[in-house]
Parts: structure tokens; C-alpha cells; sequence
């Protein structure tokens, strides 16, 4: 059984040292056509877990070191070389190498900021005197329950609004350095993810913008900075890539 973790081009540099997941962890190789290949390594019948997850994606980035990858989802199997190639490669076919090039020189940098909840609530009710004495009542247990509801909707919403203002700001502040953009909203509400396009050769520069956010931000807000990875969310989906059943399963199992 093989697991798939990224198209790349033929000819695409691959370091002999790297291995892929699963116990004990096969050796990464390319199984290719004439327009593009893909990276796989041997699995047995195993299920898969919460730190092959983290190895499919150091597979990934150590392969974008060598060019443009268009990752497959995590846990994507097939069942030989020639599946790869009929049932995966072959149907792309140019559709995959125009993608393949339109990635090229091209990263993604992911930027998580964590609020401190404490603070962006004692900034909330510093702005509205308002809602400060209705919280103040609340927490005094003097409204009835539909009265506390609407209380802490209003606070929830008064902090999301405090994240879409970030969120605004640190777009802002970014944009120039980068070819595309995206964020994700999570129900925290402190809780900000951002995801960009980052020529390669523009890394240097867009890590000294991100580092002076973490600077002007202050320690009421917490950073993670990640990358550089694939197109994780810009490449064209992949979820058009066949299925292949191997011995009656699903070919796929997905471990996010």
C-alpha cells in the first residue's frame, strides 16, 4: 500500500534521507509521467494517527525545498505505482503541470494570534460604559436568566468585533508583502487565524513585518508563526483526484 503526499514536477529534487509515515516509516519516492509526478512512500495496514499527521506534513515541506507541490489530502492511499499513475496522475494530466507552475516560487505562511481574553474584555468595557454596567448587574445576579443571555451575547459580540478590527489591521499591515490572502474564524473569539502567499524570495522581508506585529502587538496577544509550507490553502483542490479501492476500502481516511 502506498500513501500519496504531494504532486510535484518529474524531475523533482528528492533528498535520499527522507521518510514518509506509518511504523516503520517507509523511504519518500516519485512515481511519475511525462508532466508530473508524485511523492509516496509504502505504508502496511495500519491506522493512521495524530503524528502521521505531523510527519505527511514534514514530508511536504521538505519537499517544497526542491520546487513547486501540490499537496494531496493527509491519508490519500493507493494500492501500487500503476494506480498512481492511471488513476491519479493520468487524469491530470497538463491540468496538473499548469498547476504545478503556477505555484512555483511560491509559499505559504501561516499566523495564528491568540488574544489574552482578560484584557480584550477589560479594553471592551472600557469603551462602552454601557455594557460595563450591564455586566456589572450580571455578574451582581440582578437581572433574571434572559437578561444574563443577552448580557453575554452582547459581550461576545463586542469581542468579535475587537478580532474583525484586528483582523482589518494585521491584513492591512501585511498585504504588501504578500500575493494572496485568507483567514479562518474560529468561535473563539480571540482567537485570529491568518494564512498567506509569500513569494520565496519575499520570505526575509514579510518575516521582519511579522516579527514588528509581534513587537506592536504587545504581550496581551500570542503569535504563532509557521511556515514555510505548500499552498495548503491556495492550490486548486485536489479533492478531484480519483478514489482508488484497495482490497474493498476506501482509498482515503482523513485525519485532520
Amino acid at each position: 500500500m502506498l500513501v500519496v503526499y504531494g504532486l510535484v514536477r518529474p524531475a523533482h529534487p528528492l533528498p535520499e534521507s527522507v521518510t514518509g509515515i506509518g511504523t516503520p516509516a517507509g523511504q519518500v519516492r516519485l512515481v511519475g509521467t511525462e508532466q508530473v509526478a508524485a511523492a509516496v512512500s509504502e505504508i502496511g495496514d495500519q491506522a493512521l494517527r495524530d503524528a502521521d499527521a505531523v510527519a505527511y506534513l514534514d514530508v511536504l515541506r521538505t519537499l517544497i525545498e526542491g520546487g513547486p507541490v501540490l499537496p494531496v489530502r493527509f491519508g490519500t492511499l493507493a494500492p501500487d505505482d500503476d494506480a498512481v499513475r492511471s488513476e491519479i496522475l493520468a487524469p491530470l494530466g497538463e491540468r496538473g503541470a499548469s498547476r504545478l507552475d503556477q505555484l512555483d516560487g511560491l509559499v505559504e505562511m501561516q499566523l495564528k494570534i491568540k488574544a489574552d481574553e482578560d484584557a480584550e474584555l477589560r479594553n471592551l468595557l472600557a469603551s462602552s460604559p454601557t455594557l460595563r454596567q450591564l455586566v456589572g448587574q450580571s455578574r451582581a445576579g440582578a437581572p433574571d436568566l434572559n437578561a444574563q443571555i443577552s448580557v453575554g451575547e452582547q459581550v461576545n459580540q463586542g469581542l468579535a468585533e475587537r478580532r474583525a478590527a484586528l483582523d482589518a489591521q494585521v491584513a492591512g499591515r501585511l498585504k504588501p508583502l504578500i500575493v494572496d490572502h485568507g483567514s479562518r474564524t474560529a468561535d473563539d473569539v480571540t482567537l485570529l487565524t491568518h494564512y498567506y502567499l509569500v513569494r520565496a524570495d519575499d520570505l526575509e522581508q514579510f518575516d521582519a513585518a511579522v516579527e514588528e506585529l509581534r513587537d506592536d502587538l504587545g504581550e496581551r496577544y500570542t503569535i504563532e508563526y509557521v511556515g514555510p509550507l505548500p499552498p495548503l490553502d491556495f492550490a486548486e483542490s485536489t479533492d478531484d483526484v480519483p478514489t482508488i479501492p484497495a482490497s474493498g476500502t476506501a482509498s482515503s481516511r482523513w485525519g485532520w
